[in-house]
């Protein structure tokens, strides 16, 4: 057997994969409820299936390049279909954009806590990430970022609304970190839950060193279709068009995307849920003493416990024994230990959930007397 290790690039060893154990395991139970990984609990429109029935019946053909439907994105940005990458989710612009910019040793800069496809990401090319935490209240830390920025610096994270804080970063200090004029991703992954909120896609035109990632796979409620895109200057385009994997879009997902875009009313109705799901969520859990819910502009909802002395991992497991959900428990932050998330489900589901919290904490209270 041939000793495989002599082979590999030295850092690959220290590398942790993405982890999906959690969708094995409510692929195989359907009986669980889902509130673990951002999903949308809305399912695909009849519009969109027959859009992918239409484009199965001619998958014997490899697919374009997708120019109608980079010229609607484009459109929708006042840009040019020459600005528009179109890819198999926001996670492979992720990846590409590592692989365009980042060689061994080099630094990406984000914050703490965030997507934690970032990190794994970077470590897959040899990079160094550089993790700030965020401010006591879970705001980016913009002066620790700035300070953190060295000659290594290639490329800077910045998902807006951030998972899994679900706030925003305030315009001035995104530009402090797009004047430093490094690679920036801005990841608006979950803006269309918000549209009030501007993209910030016009930047583009001025700063050729930024990129501005979209997915479906939130609020149009397209993750397992899987199809994202990127808003860049022509040139940064270009050199995504140099490493891409050929036909990184099926007929089949870019048909679904082309089918969404038209249906404005309904991706309306599903962010509305949506909304009323995390108004539900932190309007309860906020009630709880020692409970802190951040108001999310996601699909999601953060929550702290530390202060009732249980930890996230504590919540989650029991929620998940005595209510059959899986949610998330995040690594300690700044001390605190009690951090866990709600992936947003259906109205019933977020119920569920909720109240499955509360009785844990309750119980919790009642052995404490005794």
């Amino acid at each position: 057997m041939a000793e495989l290790k002599r082979f590999l690039v030295p850092w690959f060893d220290q590398i942790k994969p993405y982890d999906t154990d959690d969708l094995l395991m409510a692929w195989s139970r359907p009986e669980l409820k889902r509130m673990m990984v951002n999903e949308n609990p809305i399912p695909p429109s009849e519009k969109v299936l027959q859009a992918v029935i239409e484009a199965a019946k001619l998958g014997n053909r490899y697919p374009d390049s997708g120019p109608r439907i980079r010229a609607k994105i484009a459109k929708r940005y006042d840009l040019g279909p020459e600005n528009v990458f179109i890819s198999h989710g926001s996670s492979e612009i992720i990846d590409m954009i590592m692989r365009l910019f980042v060689s061994p040793g080099d630094e990406v800069l984000l914050p703490n806590p965030t997507f934690s496809l970032y990190g794994i990401r970077t470590r897959a090319v040899g990079g160094q990430v550089v993790a700030v935490d965020m401010t006591s209240d879970l705001q980016y830390d913009i002066p620790a970022m700035l300070r953190a920025v060295t000659p290594r610096t290639k490329v800077i994270i910045i998902c807006t609304p951030n998972n899994p804080t679900g706030d925003f970063i305030p315009d001035d200090d995104l530009m402090k970190i797009v004047e430093l004029g490094i690679p920036t991703l801005i990841d608006e992954a979950y803006l269309e839950y918000h549209p009030e909120h501007e993209s910030k896609a016009p930047l583009i035109r001025k700063y050729n060193h930024l990129i501005v990632a979209h997915t479906f796979s939130k609020a149009y409620g397209m993750a397992g279709i899987r199809f994202g895109y990127a808003l860049a200057d022509e040139t940064l385009i270009g050199y995504f068009r140099k490493i891409q994997i050929p036909w990184n879009t099926s007929l089949l997902s870019m048909a679904a995307a082309e089918a969404a875009l038209d249906e404005e009313e309904e991706l309306k109705r599903k962010a509305a849920y949506n909304n009323a799901g995390v108004d539900y969520v932190f309007k309860e859990l906020s009630k709880i003493p020692g409970v802190t819910p951040y108001y999310s502009h996601g699909n999601y909802v953060l929550i702290d416990a530390t202060d009732t002395g249980a930890t996230g991992k504590e919540i989650v497991d029991y929620v998940f024994e005595n209510a059959g959900v899986i949610l998330k428990h995040f690594a300690p932050l700044r001390g605190r230990n009690g951090f866990f998330r709600i992936s947003l489900g259906t109205h019933e589901e977020n119920s569920i959930c909720v109240h499955a919290i509360k009785k844990f904490l309750e119980n919790r209270k009642k052995e404490k007397r005794t």
